[in-house]
């Protein structure tokens, strides 16, 4: 009898627990993973709720490296510039298929975990990528003169086993993310981007819109339902797009996607550069966030920059004179390289740069989000 009783009482704990876990998810959005961790579902009303604030600014690799600087703890090229660290910090995976200890840009997996812990504890927001090889030469995401290797790697295909234990390892990367309670991170995954164009493995040249499709609802299925990966929230970034016609062209549905977005560069110095630029941004802003609020989708910068930023109003008059009439969750800029052969390789500021000035104002509008400002 005693016994029962005590199972009961336990019982009757669980069951407390349990709705007041339920209690305190009530009226939330849900994302596409119904069994997403705690976390991960807060953080996805946090994105929709941030916006009502103002836009957050994401660095890609911000605290791995910088312009002329590797590996020192503390260190953000922003944060030497603005006094704070981005809201947003993007990571890339490539080569954590093959079992490699560092990234394909030089970032050993085990820093970057700590990085993306020193984040999370800080309350920013973490983002990656994957430019996982191409499976079938053996060369990198870049080798693209081939049109069959989505074909081999979904089901049936001759690769589709040896690809499903690469996602295994993107999904153990995932799952080794743990918060000092040892509670999963949650993170945005923004995968097979800018797939719009023809210069990765995935893109419009190399497979056919349905091919596509199937490799990313293949790729959420795994991560998701078989490797019970939890603490992910997926990015559906394509690069320019003409209308929404052409951004849904290879959009897997709503059932396969929370965050929408698309990636856009500045190319070329002068002015007419900066002006084909604006009309870029603006064009596609339009199409993700009219889209984003029909499907009831967060809407985001996915990746964007001007390389060397000769531009001195980039950030002030490029990006936010457009970005500033949109509501959406984050701009990243992408990374400052640190290699010595790739010294004109930067798209955010750093100290003594021409730009500092104008990032400064940038990030000082009251509609700027850094770190600081989204504090929880």
């Amino acid at each position: 009898m005693k016994k029962n009783l005590a199972f009961l009482l336990l019982l009757a704990v669980l069951l407390a627990s349990c709705k007041q876990k339920d209690d305190s998810m009530e009226g939330m959005t849900l994302p596409i993973d119904k069994n997403a961790t705690k976390e991960t579902v807060l953080l996805y009303n946090r994105l929709f709720d941030s916006m009502q604030k103002g836009i957050m600014v994401g660095h890609q690799d911000a605290l791995a490296y910088g312009h002329s600087w590797y590996k020192e703890d503390g260190r953000s090229d922003v944060k030497d510039v603005a006094g704070d660290y981005p809201a947003v910090v993007g990571w890339e995976l490539g080569h954590v298929e093959n079992g490699a200890e560092y990234n394909l840009d030089s970032v050993y997996f085990s820093d970057m975990k700590r990085y993306i812990k020193q984040t999370y504890d800080r309350g920013g927001i973490t983002t990656a990528s994957w430019h996982g090889d191409n499976i079938v030469t053996g060369n990198t995401t870049w080798d693209c003169a081939q049109d069959s290797v989505v074909r081999t790697i979904l089901p049936n295909g001759s690769n589709h086993q040896k690809y499903l234990t690469w996602l295994d390892k993107v999904g153990d990367f995932f799952l080794s993310l743990k918060d000092d309670k040892g509670s999963l991170i949650p993170v945005v995954f923004r995968m097979y981007h800018e797939h719009t164009g023809a210069w990765f493995w995935w893109g419009s040249e190399q497979c056919t819109p349905e091919e596509y499709k199937q490799l990313w609802i293949m790729t959420v299925e795994h991560l998701r339902d078989k490797k019970k990966v939890h603490n992910l929230l997926y990015a559906y970034s394509p690069s320019e797009t003409k209308d929404e016609a052409h951004f849904l062209e290879r959009y897997p549905g709503d059932e396969y996607v929370d965050i929408v977005g698309f990636d856009c560069y500045a190319n070329g110095s002068d002015s007419t550069a900066v002006a084909r630029y604006k009309k870029a941004l603006d064009h596609n802003l339009k199409i993700v966030t009219d889209y984003a609020t029909k499907a009831n989708k967060v809407p985001v910068i996915g990746e964007t920059g001007m390389e060397s930023i000769p531009y001195n109003a980039y950030f002030t008059d490029a990006v936010y004179s457009v970005i500033s009439r949109y509501k959406i969750a984050w701009v990243l800029f992408w990374r400052n390289a640190w290699e010595s052969d790739k010294p004109g390789h930067f798209y955010g500021p750093f100290a003594g740069h021409s730009s500092a000035p104008d990032f400064k104002e940038f990030v000082a509008k009251p509609d700027i989000l850094m770190n600081n400002d989204i504090k929880q």
